[in-house]
């Protein structure tokens, strides 16, 4: 499994809150160098467990978070039959988050120091 850790920030665009998990589709995006166009990225489908779960209905659809726990992985699984499967698509977990504003000045606040703000994220589209 991947490890991300407190850097990447994400918005929110929608909350499916199950009994002990909560799947939520956000998305990030990052400058291009060359062209100084945004380049945006959906995640979906991306399982909040733990302490992202157990801080769920803090969470509302466009807020800013940064994931403070995350890994991705594409690993095989045993099936009902006890065959070796493959995912299709990479399993997205984030094991805890913080929400975070911005202010006019690009600068992100919240609930600890901000997460990396530099003159590069000034103009971030979300």
């Amino acid at each position: 499994m991947l490890n991300i850790s407190g850097t990447q920030r994400v918005k929110v665009w929608d909350i499916d809150k199950r009994d002990k998990y909560a799947l939520v589709r956000m998305s990030s995006s990052r400058k291009e160098k060359q062209s100084g166009d945004y380049k945006n990225s959906t995640w979906s489908f991306v399982r909040f467990v733990g302490n992202a779960f157990s801080k769920i209905d803090t969470l509302s659809v466009e807020d800013n978070i940064v994931l403070k726990g995350a890994g991705i992985s594409l690993e095989p699984y045993m099936d009902k039959d006890n065959n070796k499967q493959y995912p299709k698509n990479p399993q997205i977990v984030v094991f805890n988050w913080e929400q975070f504003v911005y202010e006019n000045d690009g600068v992100a606040q919240g609930d600890a120091p901000p997460a990396v703000a530099s003159s590069a994220d000034e103009d971030l589209p979300f």
